[in-house]
C-alpha cells in the first residue's frame, strides 16, 4: 500500500478545512437570521437571502393549522414584514427570540447546502414569556460571491403531515 504524497495529503486537508469553514458559515448565517429579526435589523435580515428567495411556511393562523403560505422574492418578504401577515404584530419587534439551529444537520455539496433542524419563537408579553411557534425547518442555501445565503426556507409546525420529509432533507 502506497503512502499519499505530501501534496495529496495537503490537498485533502485543505478540502476538509474548507468544508468545516462552510459548515461554520451556514450555522452563523442561521443564527444571524434570528438576531436580525429580533433586533429589528430589516436590511441585514434581507441581506441573508438571495434575490429570488422563497419562504414556504405553515402559519398556524389559518383554519388549517398546517396550511402553507409562500412568499417569493425579497419584495414579497418586505411586504410580509410590513403587513405582519405571520401574526407577529407591531409589538413583536424587540420582544421576541427567534431560535434556529436546534438539532441542526447540514449537508454541503460544493456551493449549495441543505440544513434542517428545529426552531422556536418566544415572545415577551409583560411579564410572561410565551412560546409562539415550534417548528421543523429545511433551509436551502447557496454560496454567492463567497457568502452563504438562504435561497429557500421550508418551515412546518410540529405535527405537519410532511414534517418527516422536512427532517430527512439532509440525508444523502
Amino acid at each position: 500500500m502506497s503512502e499519499k504524497s505530501i501534496e495529496a495529503r495537503l490537498s485533502d486537508l485543505e478540502a476538509r478545512i474548507g468544508h468545516l469553514e462552510d459548515e461554520k458559515a451556514v450555522r452563523e448565517l442561521l443564527s444571524r437570521y434570528g438576531y436580525y429579526a429580533d433586533a429589528c435589523l430589516d436590511e441585514e435580515y434581507f441581506g441573508i437571502f438571495t434575490d429570488d428567495c422563497v419562504m414556504d411556511v405553515s402559519s398556524g393562523a389559518a383554519e388549517d393549522p398546517y396550511g402553507v403560505i409562500t412568499w417569493q422574492g425579497k419584495d414579497a418578504m418586505r411586504e410580509f414584514l410590513a403587513v405582519r401577515t405571520a401574526g407577529h404584530g407591531d409589538g413583536f419587534y424587540g420582544r421576541s427570540l427567534h431560535m434556529q439551529g436546534n438539532n441542526l444537520a447540514i449537508r454541503i455539496d460544493g456551493s449549495t447546502a441543505v440544513a434542517n433542524g428545529y426552531s422556536f419563537i418566544l415572545h415577551q408579553e409583560e411579564p410572561d414569556i410565551r412560546l409562539v411557534s415550534a417548528s421543523i425547518n429545511e433551509w436551502h442555501l447557496i454560496k454567492e460571491d463567497g457568502q452563504w445565503k438562504v435561497q429557500k426556507r421550508i418551515r412546518r409546525r410540529v405535527g405537519a403531515p410532511d414534517s418527516a420529509k422536512v427532517l430527512r432533507s439532509t440525508e444523502s
